[in-house]
């Protein structure tokens, strides 16, 4: 083998063809690396590398050799032998790394595998970052980069570095929407997650790990590792709601019993103080980065016990000395002060500080008040049912309790306690209601009384904070359970656990029933035959609980009577294993057929039906009106019409009649809120606050077991009153379920469907829908992917066709715009061959999940592009994720302004809380309320700025002059602040041309090609086309020592053309960035410049450049472009080129391209709006110049002034006369003319505009 080098210099030079080339190159490595232990084995590798690069061999062969050296050969080498050739390799392809692109990533991951071996996470995360992603010549695929971004995430996370992992993690977020591969997506949540965990951001990651471990593809050991983490993250993080619902949602899950935190988690999930041996114990479970300590002295795990243990504290009393204070938490009273004020500032305490007196007071949250108007919205609720079935149904209802009452009589003679007419008292097992679930710990059992004030209906005082009961905040179970004697307490506890967790589904299970049916009868009949059927002058609320003696299964119920009526007390004693029945916000579905049903009656002495006696009790006030002979069919509660459970909420207390909760506002007063110093933004999220959250109607179906899967999200499903019902197929009972739900619209009803994103489960049962409905509207208001998340299965196909069980569906045509896509799907039926359904989707694709647009203007421009093509004829179907929040936006906005054409008048509150009364949740977030007010004014404002092109050139007057709308335009613009931190940055300051022209942080391009002595900031801004490829960048004309930072603009943002918008006369002040001759190279920095053609027109300059860029370690080109710029010779042609412009625009895929004037504002932004109005126009046939400024105007104040605004309409007047003529229907005669507002004729020719500019 001494000879290798003429071995392979032989074959060199015989001449030989590729492939035995390549074989003979072959043969040659075998004898080398027949035995890899020679010590020579390295250098002789080294000597057939450099072989191989040689420029002799042709780059097929020299490709080939280099990938098989790599995966075939190096694999036989030690480490150390492997990881020397293969950094010999890439430091002889660098010079030539644009040719061998492909096997620079292949060695360099070789590399990474080997560091990561031998637990060298740094240098593998280094290795991998010099792979070419971004500027490789051969486009890589976004899976690729993903994962090559998410492994460097990885290993940075591993060698502890989460600030350069969260740079890489950053870099895989703005690709983890486009991938379909559920390993990376599972992979970018997992390193998102430890990021989290690293920047103590400890409920989010808690969070981001519970997600992990419910995914089926992680495994099991996986899944419960990422369950420990949450709940570790869970336990770490600041006391206060977010950790309190993030600890309740772990402690829920049966899997939590496993960790080895369970125990933690269980006293902090029950409020109990944390002694100083648990968090010792708990401290054993920590990483290294979660034992840090924070700035006060602390570590994190002390931190979080000491704020856990003051909430704690603060069930348990109503006030506190600071000094004892601190001794129950164990640090100083100053320190317990601190921390105390700290939190009540941040809202994750209640209470407030006397500093005079040194105490701590803990105030009591204002649950108890909105229980009592839950309670009265229930009884309200219930009435309406209960006189809608007297009404209807009397003689049923006679026949019914008949039989009802036999049996409650039977019932209560087998029955062996103490008489209840001996008592007005019974017993209940005490609920801890704040975590829905009940408590079984035998140092908390306690029995206590239920008080009834007569006269205000409010809550009794308690003596101690430990004694208060507080109701759910999910209440649609009916049922209380009382301890088992024959379960363990930890059994009893997890099955109390169990019954209250979300909405839980009924069993015939005695000790899991819905109803004790027996404990009802007893308390009713008790009350007929003493008398005490309790009559306020108002609906009750639900009695407070109050303890009175020690007695564990014992509380007193006590009414209180007028002075007339006789008083008494006798306690009675319940079984241990009975329920106690206490009314919670629900509607059961009514069903005569339903045995639980006709197990319910009053006395045999009294033949009033259960309802009205039941009504009595808690709302007398109603009246009573008997019907008869009508014949009673099975009722479903689904045959009520909304109308009929109309009710107005008042303070958030809901009144019996037909008025909704209102707040109308007229529309001259809004448009002053806009424009006001003081938008009265706390007054909009104070109005949401009123809108019910908790469940008004009954779900039954959605709660079946058979339609849970069915239902993306645990908390919403349709009711059963306003829920789509699909038709049932033949083998399958349970497929007329679909959560969507009707919604009225303006003078419509079940104009809209509301439902969540399709499933890969319900994917078929929402082409069911569409099917059955015809609905040929789509409004979809999601991305597919967000934030790491899968939002909405994709249902359509991306061509050709797509099946879904009998449904064929073809993709028509596809239009992508700026921030939307319209689609036109074909829907075909195989069980009905003879029809065709055409839907077209509008895909809203801005919308960030649970938040809002920074600027409404686009969702404007969709609604108006949506509402141009709708034809009213079947519903239109909305949906997000959820179907919810974004959903219920876009539908109370689409309603409302459809209102606003016809009435002076809005009612936000109102049209919101209808749209409750049919779907859970609509408007998810304050945040999209006050969004929705915002982009209402704006819509009902500029309503009449968008004409129709017809009239547009038939019209002597526009609705709304020019000079009005830009008046409007500059109002709103007020509203807009920028922040220019990069632009007045000292080092970046003598970088703008003009020190009012600079570039928001929020719109400005950053530059990524380091260059000494640069920065990342260029005077430019981003500007979205009319359509969605390609983007504008709009720039100033650059200076003498800002030529390097335009070709770097150039480079790093894919630009392939320049438009120079204006002559440029070469002097002191301006340079030319470009050769002046064809061959002629210019240097800026890493980049070379070569002009490789020049021509021009009487319109055009036509230059085309390539554009080198030099590496500065090897000084060979890594990457070659080719750009074409086009300089205007003279402005009056202006129109001609926009034409051209815009036709050679449409054959651009992905690339950019860059608008520059001297100023970069005034010729820039024209050509900019000019160009996106007539695109629209031609496309929509409206002309809308005013929502194109306004999108201009919020990435550059600066763009278009009153004059240029003024001739937009003037120049579309003549692109249409010269271009568009004989499109219109009806040709403009010369008497039709756009008229200014001063009424003065406008013959003006586009070139007296170009004058005036």
């Amino acid at each position: 083998m001494a000879n290798i080098a003429e071995q392979l210099q032989q074959a060199v030079n015989k001449g030989l063809s590729h492939k035995e080339l390549i074989d003979k190159f072959k043969s040659i490595l075998d004898e080398i690396i027949k035995d890899p232990k020679q010590p020579q084995t390295v250098d002789y590798l080294k000597k057939f590398l450099d072989a191989v690069v040689d420029d002799k061999i042709v780059l097929v062969a020299s490709r080939q050799l280099l990938t098989d050296l790599c995966t075939s050969y190096l694999t036989r080498l030690s480490s150390e032998q492997a990881k020397e050739v293969a950094l010999y390799a890439l430091e002889r392809i660098a010079a030539r790394a644009i040719s061998f692109e492909d096997q620079v990533g292949l060695y360099r991951n070789f590399l990474a595998d080997i560091y990561e071996r031998e637990e060298n996470w740094r240098e593998a995360a280094k290795v991998l970052c010099g792979a070419p992603l971004e500027s490789a010549q051969k486009p890589l695929s976004s899976d690729y980069k993903l994962k090559t971004y998410l492994r460097i995430a990885r290993l940075y996370l591993e060698d502890d570095d989460p600030v350069q992992a969260e740079v890489f993690i950053n870099r895989a977020s703005l690709l983890q929407n486009e991938t379909r591969d559920e390993e990376l997506q599972i992979l970018y949540r997992a390193c998102y997650a430890r990021i989290l965990d690293y920047k103590r951001k400890f409920v989010e990651a808690a969070q981001r790990y519970n997600e992990l471990s419910l995914k089926s593809i992680v495994s099991g050991d996986e899944r419960m590792k990422a369950l420990d983490n949450a709940l570790i993250c869970a336990i770490l993080a600041p006391a206060g709601p977010h950790r309190s619902r993030m600890l309740g949602t772990l402690f829920k899950d049966e899997r939590s019993q496993r960790s080895p935190a369970h125990s933690m988690l269980n006293k902090m999930y029950l409020e109990r103080i944390i002694s100083p041996h648990d968090a010792k114990q708990f401290e054993s479970l920590l990483s290294e980065h979660q034992k840090a300590t924070t700035p006060d002295g602390y570590t994190i795990l002390q931190r979080a016990v000491i704020e856990h243990n003051l909430v704690a504290v603060s069930k348990i009393y109503t006030n506190i000395t600071f000094a004892e204070l601190g001794g129950l938490l164990g640090i100083p009273s100053e320190k317990s002060e601190k921390i105390a004020s700290q939190m009540i500032s941040e809202g994750r305490l209640s209470g407030f500080v006397d500093q005079i007196e040194s105490v701590l007071h803990f105030q009591a949250s204002e649950q108890l008040a909105q229980w009592d108007r839950r309670i009265e919205s229930f009884c309200v609720q219930v009435n309406q049912v209960l006189d809608k079935i007297q009404a209807v149904h009397p003689d049923w209802c006679q026949k019914t309790m008949a039989l009802v009452e036999a049996k409650i009589n039977a019932a209560t003679n087998d029955d062996d306690d103490t008489p209840i007419a001996e008592t007005n008292t019974t017993t209940v097992k005490p609920m801890d209601i704040n975590n829905n679930h009940t408590t079984n710990n035998d140092n908390n059992r306690r029995s206590v009384t239920v008080s009834i004030t007569d006269d205000k209906h409010q809550y009794q005082p308690l003596s101690r904070r430990s004694e208060r009961i507080q109701p759910p905040m999910n209440t649609t179970t009916l049922v209380q359970y009382t301890s088992n004697p024959s379960l363990s307490d930890q059994q009893e506890q997890n099955r109390q656990h169990h019954h209250h967790h979300h909405h839980q589904q009924t069993t015939n299970d005695e000790e899991a029933s819905t109803y004790s049916f027996r404990n009802v009868t007893k308390k009713l009949q008790h009350a007929k035959s003493s008398g005490e059927l309790y009559q306020p002058s108002a609906p009750l609320p639900l009695p407070p609980m109050t303890k009175i003696n020690n007695d564990e299964n014992e509380i007193k119920y006590q009414p209180q009577h007028s002075s007339e009526s006789p008083q008494s007390s006798t306690s009675i004693r319940t079984r241990a294993a009975t329920t106690t029945v206490v009314p919670i916000l629900t509607h059961p579905t009514i069903n005569t057929s339903d045995e639980t049903f006709n197990s319910i009656s009053t006395s045999s002495s009294n033949k009033i039906p259960l309802w009205k006696r039941f009504k009595k009790i808690i709302a007398p006030n109603k009246r009573s009106k008997e019907n008869s002979s009508i014949k009673v069919p099975t009722l479903q509660f689904n045959e009520l019409s909304t109308n009929e459970i109309n009710r107005t909420v008042t303070d958030g207390v809901i009144n019996n009649n037909n008025n909704l909760l209102q707040n109308p506002l007229k529309l001259s007063e809004l448009r002053t809120w806009l424009f006001s110093k003081s938008f009265p933004e706390q007054r909009i999220r104070d109005e949401y606050e009123k809108l019910p959250t908790e469940p008004l109607h009954s779900k039954t179906f959605a709660f079946r077991p058979e339609n849970k899967l069915k239902n993306r999200f645990n908390a919403i499903e349709p009711y059963d009153h306003s829920r789509v019902v699909l038709k049932t197929l033949s083998n399958d009972p349970s497929s007329d379920y679909i959560n969507a739900s009707y919604i009225d619209g303006y003078r419509a009803s079940k104009l809209y469907i509301a439902a969540q994103a399709p499933t890969d489960t319900t994917l078929y049962d929402f082409y069911r829908m569409i099917w059955q409905l015809r609905i040929q509207t789509i409004i979809m208001v999601t991305r597919l992917f967000e934030d790491g998340k899968h939002k909405c299965i994709q249902y359509w196909p991306d061509e050709g066709e797509k099946r879904v069980n009998d449904f064929k569906i073809r993709i028509d045509n596809e239009e992508k715009y700026a921030d939307y896509t319209i689609r036109k799907l074909i829907i075909y039926n195989q069980s009905e061959p003879s029809d065709v359904l055409q839907v077209k989707q509008y895909h809203f694709l801005s919308w960030p999940d649970h938040g809002c647009l920074s600027l409404c203007t686009p969702l404007l421009d969709f609604r108006q592009r949506f509402r141009a093509d709708y034809k009213p004829t079947n519903p239109i179907l909305v949906h997000c994720s959820a179907g919810v929040g974004r959903s219920g936006t876009f539908i109370a906005l689409d309603s409302l302004l459809e209102r606003a054409k016809y009435q002076d008048t809005i009612d936000v509150l109102e049209f919101t809380y209808r749209m409750r009364q049919n779907r859970v949740y609509m408007i998810q977030t304050a945040d999209q309320y006050v969004f929705l007010y915002r982009t209402l004014i704006e819509g009902i404002l500029t309503m009449d700025a968008s004409i129709s092109l017809q009239e547009f050139m038939t019209t002597r007057k526009l609705h709304m002059d020019a000079k009005s709308q830009y008046k409007l335009l500059e109002q709103l613009q007020s509203t807009v602040e920028f922040s220019y931190q990069g632009a007045l940055d000292p080092a970046n300051v003598h970088k703008n041309r003009v020190e009012t022209i600079l570039a928001p942080d929020n719109s400005r391009p950053y530059l990524m090609t380091q260059v000494e002595k640069t920065t990342d900031y260029i005077n430019a801004v981003f500007v979205n086309s009319y359509r969605q490829t390609p983007n504008y960048i709009v720039t100033q004309y650059p200076l003498s020592h800002t030529c390097i930072d335009f070709w770097r603009l150039v480079y790093d943002h894919n630009v392939s053309i320049i438009m120079l918008l204006e002559p440029i006369l070469r002097d002191s002040k301006t340079i030319y960035y470009w050769p002046t001759g064809v061959g002629h190279v210019i240097s800026y920095g890493p980049f070379d410049i070569v002009m490789m053609s020049q021509k021009e027109d009487e319109q055009l300059i036509e230059r085309v450049f390539e554009l080198k860029y030099i590496n500065k370690n090897t000084f060979a080109t890594d990457r070659t472009r080719t750009i074409r710029q086009f300089q205007i010779k003279d402005n009056s042609y202006l129109l001609i080129i926009v034409k051209r412009f815009l036709k050679e625009m449409r054959t651009f895929n992905g690339q950019n391209v860059i608008l520059q004037c001297l100023n970069g504002a005034t010729w820039s932004g024209y050509f900019a709006a000019l160009c996106n109005s007539i695109d629209k126009m031609q496309t929509e046939q409206i002309v809308d110049p005013f929502k194109i400024v306004r999108l201009l105007r919020f990435t550059r104040p600066q763009f278009i002034d009153q004059d240029q605004y003024e001739n937009l309409f003037v120049s579309i007047r003549d692109y249409v006369q010269q271009y568009m003529s004989a499109t219109l229907t009806h040709r403009p005669s010369e008497n039709s003319f756009y008229v200014e507002p001063s009424g003065e004729h406008q013959s003006t020719t586009t070139n007296r505009v170009i004058q005036r500019l």
